[in-house]
């Protein structure tokens, strides 16, 4: 007879992480800093942890519609990718942009105007910004996330950072048991809530993962060296959740 027990799988990106880790590798954005380097969060009035939802109702009540920037801004942040980078921009190192692109142009074209009248050159904006090794072309703009401009769909699964569609913002594994659930949306969204309520307990080291097991929410498995927390594959991550199986994990 075949054998028939379950059988744990590592999937993710175990090249950077064995399984998922302890809370110092989690990605609580409470600990990550974001410097909003061109003023996207301050121009919509939200805070950078906003999610997808807090956006469009930010950008609708600024009536963003009527103005290029804000739908610019609203549009680079919806993008799961453009956003990630934008918030890993460090300090006093703006973001490259359209509109810091364009600006960039417009000063270079005034120092090659003063160079051509001090000294009978003929500088141009181009010749000025290769001088700083930049590029003279725009930033393409991507939106690859983000669906057809001028629409919004807040289908729920979109709605934390960092996207699934973008697994480098996210660069752990986790642990399959029974499933081969691919929602790193999800896993992020269960990995980031117990690692608020596990660091509470006094249970720093964890992982996490999805499980297949019919009728069962979530398993703790305890006997692999470090706790393993299964969410079961159809199974919304909510506070509730978080708190019983952080519960179990511990006791």
């Amino acid at each position: 007879m075949a054998d028939e027990t379950p059988r744990l799988r590592l999937v993710g990106r175990p090249d950077a992480a064995i399984v998922s880790t302890s809370t110092a590798l989690v990605p609580v954005r409470a600990a990550v800093v974001c410097h909003d380097v061109n003023g996207y969060y301050r121009a919509l009035g939200v805070a950078p942890g906003s999610t997808r939802r807090q956006l469009m109702d930010a950008y609708v009540a600024r009536d963003g519609q009527s103005d290029a920037y804000l739908t610019y801004v609203f549009h680079q942040l919806l993008n799961a990718r453009t956003r990630a980078r934008y918030d890993a921009a460090p300090l006093g190192q703006p973001f490259p942009d359209r509109y810091v692109h364009a600006e960039l142009v417009r000063r270079a074209s005034l120092r090659a105007a003063a160079e051509n009248a001090a000294h009978g050159t003929e500088m141009t904006a181009v010749d000025i910004l290769k001088s700083h090794g930049l590029g003279s072309e725009e930033p393409a703009g991507e939106f690859l996330d983000s669906g057809p401009r001028g629409r919004f769909s807040d289908d729920g699964k979109r709605d934390r950072q960092p996207s699934p569609s973008s697994p480098a913002t996210w660069p752990y594994s986790y642990l399959l048991l029974a499933s081969t659930c691919g929602d790193v949306s999800r896993m992020v969204q269960w990995q980031e809530g117990l690692g608020k309520a596990l660091a509470d307990r006094n249970c720093p080291q964890f992982a996490v993962g999805f499980h297949g097991i019919p009728g069962r929410p979530f398993i703790v498995v305890k006997d692999l060296g470090t706790p393993v927390l299964f969410l079961h594959e159809d199974q919304p991550v909510t506070g509730e959740l978080i708190a019983a199986a952080a519960t179990a994990a511990v006791e």
